[in-house]
């Protein structure tokens, strides 16, 4: 779901989901610069596709992908958690994305962030990526291949 940001449009798209008989089961959004971002994963019967699809069209300037998901695949691999801090630069989420990359590793959810930082007044870069992972996966090589992209980056690594 991508459109312009108001009130009430979570509530919109709910009731849709309601009225082609679904079951709203996961979602993600965010709102940046006024426009809104989202993610829903919804199990509905297959005859009902159609009418999801023409409702949510209905709701004003918000373009709709509705997709069939894979939901009944599961991933045998691991989840792990990468925070990374550092002084905030030109390419740093291409570094790190290619970094992981290297390792074969998929980002399921990127949250990154610049802010002022505290007693320096450069830019501090921060990033929470959520990754999926093998079991056999060195996690300890992963964070080592991610601060050796910069002098400054501090990387830390939970997996679960």
């Amino acid at each position: 779901l991508i459109g312009k940001d108001k009130p009430g449009l979570v509530d919109a798209i709910a009731k849709c989901i309601i009225d082609a008989e679904g079951n709203w089961l996961k979602s993600s959004f965010c709102q940046l610069s006024g426009q809104f971002a989202g993610f829903i994963e919804v199990m509905l019967p297959q005859e009902k596709h159609n009418e999801l699809l023409h409702a949510c069209h209905q709701l004003a300037h918000l373009h709709i992908t509705l997709l069939p998901s894979n939901a009944h695949e599961t991933l045998l691999d691991a989840k792990a958690v990468i925070l990374v801090t550092g002084n905030d630069r030109r390419g740093i989420v291409s570094d790190i994305t290619s970094t992981l990359k290297t390792f074969d590793i998929n980002i399921i959810e990127m949250t990154t962030q610049c802010e002022s930082a505290p007693n320096w007044g450069s830019p501090l870069f921060t990033a929470k990526v959520i990754v999926s992972v093998s079991h056999q996966l060195d996690v300890d090589n992963v964070k080592l291949a991610i601060e050796d992209i910069a002098d400054d980056l501090m990387v830390e690594i939970e997996k679960s």
